[in-house]
């Protein structure tokens, strides 16, 4: 009798704890504090704060990082569909190209190199090469993921595996190159290093993961300057912003979100994000909002793997150098795999998942979805959006009330579809020219004359 007992008491036990785990994972996942979710709500018109590049589209996203194309090239793309222009072999990677001073920098995979190339933008063919051995493997690709920048007269770009090096953007010739792996960091991300450089002054920066977390080097020699925190390198490129008290580097590692002085790497505020195998992938989207205690920052952070959307405000603390930073609101109503978001006014858009999907900024609220993309990116063309879908198909579309009106599409890669059967590199806007690449090659394809 006593072991029935037992028996019965120890079942009870496994379903309390069975039941204390669905509780868990069925936990709320949305957050909204209304009185900081009010004052962004009565707050004044955002003011964009990266700052720019010279160059047409010279580092990832753009001059400021912000996925935003130049006026000009939004109209050409209302003029109607691109046509061809030309089209060059390129290898593997999800690497986006730049372009600046009438050349197509680009960094791909051929056989056992990672090779970065400077291509006449007139007609593709090569100005310059430069590569390396590589024997990186990945389930998900072999190619490189982040892209090139270019500042100073110099190239940036950082391999799968984890090599960052410099080269002259005149010839291609090598400046100086750093291993990540060894002394920096342990091991490379689960699949690859995927956050580009950013030029921060006479720094390039970028994600190395523990011990290192993130570093910055000197730009003209490649000496470390410093590091900071010891996080898991995210997904996410770096950006700098500046606000009205300064220079920040913010920075979305594989479990937060980091604001820094650029000078010294020193943390100024903080806000966690953990998700699920460290994918933190998107670009955060950053701004401010004038008030009477001055101005305030807002930045945008959206992950896959159901983990959701965040707004974090970071205000200053009067009289002293740090941030506090607090959760405005954070839901699932925007799941960012990869392609990172952009703000258009008052909306934020981006792909939840395989739905393109328009936020209200200031509320978190879900204004429209609409399928028909799968996974993809995109970039703002004015009050337009640039879309790619996984399939290759490139679309502009303009964002209204409850929808998404497209005006054109154009399958780029021909009805056989881009290489491997997903078209995951972000496209650029830049120089009369739409440039979209597959793990095989890279097309080019040139604006209609603009609309005015």
């Amino acid at each position: 009798m006593a072991s029935n007992y037992r028996l019965i008491g120890l079942i009870a036990a496994v379903g309390l704890l069975l039941a204390a785990l669905v509780v868990w994972i069925r936990r709320p996942r949305e957050f909204a504090n209304p009185g900081l979710v009010q004052q962004a709500v009565q707050s004044g018109a955002a003011n964009s704060l990266a700052e720019e590049l010279p160059g047409a589209w010279p580092q990832w996203r753009g001059p400021r990082r912000d996925g935003q194309i130049d006026a000009g090239s939004a109209r050409g793309l209302l003029g109607g569909k691109p046509d061809p222009m030309w089209e060059v072999p390129l290898g593997e990677g999800y690497s986006s190209p730049v372009v600046v001073d009438g050349r197509v920098i680009t960094l791909s995979r051929s056989g056992d190199e990672e090779e970065l190339q400077a291509l006449d933008a007139r007609d593709g063919s090569r100005v310059w090469r430069h590569a390396w051995p590589t024997a990186y493997t990945n389930d998900y690709g072999r190619g490189p993921r982040a892209t090139p920048t270019v500042a100073g007269g110099m190239v940036f770009a950082l391999g799968a595996a984890g090599r960052l090096v410099a080269v002259s953007l005149s010839d291609g010739k090598p400046v100086w190159n750093v291993e990540l792996v060894g002394d920096i960091s342990k091991a490379p991300p689960r699949w690859g290093f995927s956050g580009s450089p950013l030029v921060a002054g006479d720094l390039v920066v970028v994600q190395a993961g523990p011990p290192a977390g993130v570093v910055a080097f000197d730009r003209l020699t490649g000496k470390e300057v410093w590091r900071a925190s010891s996080d898991p390198a995210g997904y996410s490129s770096p950006i700098l912003v500046r606000c009205r008290e300064g220079l920040q580097l913010v920075c979305l590692t594989g479990l937060r979100l980091l604001g820094l002085d650029p000078a010294s790497g020193e943390v100024l505020w903080q806000q966690e994000w953990p998700t699920e195998f460290e994918v933190n992938a998107a670009t955060p989207l950053l701004w401010t909002v004038p008030g009477e205690g001055g101005e305030t920052l807002y930045a945008f952070v959206t992950s896959g793997y159901g983990r959701g959307c965040c707004l974090v405000r970071a205000d200053k603390e009067k009289g002293g150098k740090f941030w506090n930073a607090s959760v405005v609101y954070r839901n699932t109503r925007l799941r960012s795999h990869f392609g990172s978001p952009v703000r258009m006014g008052d909306l934020i858009c981006g792909f939840d998942e395989q739905m393109v999907t328009a936020l209200d900024w200031r509320t978190g609220e879900k204004r429209w979805s609409k399928r028909g993309y799968k996974k993809g990116t995109l970039l703002a063309a004015g009050d337009h959006l640039l879309l790619l879908g996984e399939d290759g198909d490139l679309a502009l579309a303009r964002p209204e009330e409850k929808d998404l009106r497209e005006l054109w599409r154009l399958k780029v890669f021909g009805d056989q579809g881009p290489a491997g059967k997903k078209a995951w590199t972000m496209p650029v806007v830049a120089g009369g020219m739409v440039l979209v690449r597959d793990e095989e090659k890279l097309t080019c394809l040139r604006l209609a004359p603009g609309k005015e």
